[in-house]
């Protein structure tokens, strides 16, 4: 299900951007999520070294993995930044704990307030034991693949 929100499709379009283009691919199941990812937009939108270019529309669908709770709310946003790599690390882990999430799970895709993806970061190709860049599974995600294909046609 396709859930259309006041920044989520979201387009800026002529706008400055920076070096490093980023997607983070988002998603939560637990609390007002769609409040979440709108809180989320404004907090990146505010800062001082991130430019927005584009977000999808949200994306409801059923869990995947452990299948016993509730649905998912996914979506994707593109933006540019100078931040390097280490510090969009540290942002989404910032947030994801602003937001609520416990970064120590009780089990492997278990629900969650917020939950960012890295799926790319400018042109690296990074795989190491811990992650990957562009991220290892985005390919086999329809919670990805559908907002990030309807986004990219945005800018057509």
């Amino acid at each position: 299900m396709k859930i259309f929100t006041k920044h989520f499709p979201y387009i800026q379009r002529n706008c400055k951007g920076y070096a490093n283009i980023v997607v983070w691919g988002i998603g939560a199941n637990i609390g007002y999520c769609i409040k979440t990812f709108e809180q989320l937009f404004s907090c990146l939108a505010n800062h001082p070294k991130i430019q927005i270019h584009s977000t999808a529309y949200i994306y409801k669908n059923p869990p995947f993995g452990y299948r016993m709770q509730p649905d998912f709310y996914n979506t994707t946003i593109l933006f540019s930044t100078s931040l390097c790599l280490r510090a969009i690390f540290t942002l989404m882990f910032y947030f994801e704990r602003k937001f609520g999430r416990e970064r120590v799970r009780l089990f492997k895709n278990a629900a969650r307030t917020l939950d960012i993806d890295l799926i790319f970061y400018a042109k690296k190709h990074v795989c190491l034991q811990h992650i990957c860049i562009p991220h290892r599974d985005y390919i086999n995600r329809q919670s990805v693949l559908n907002p990030l294909t309807f986004q990219l046609g945005l800018f057509q």
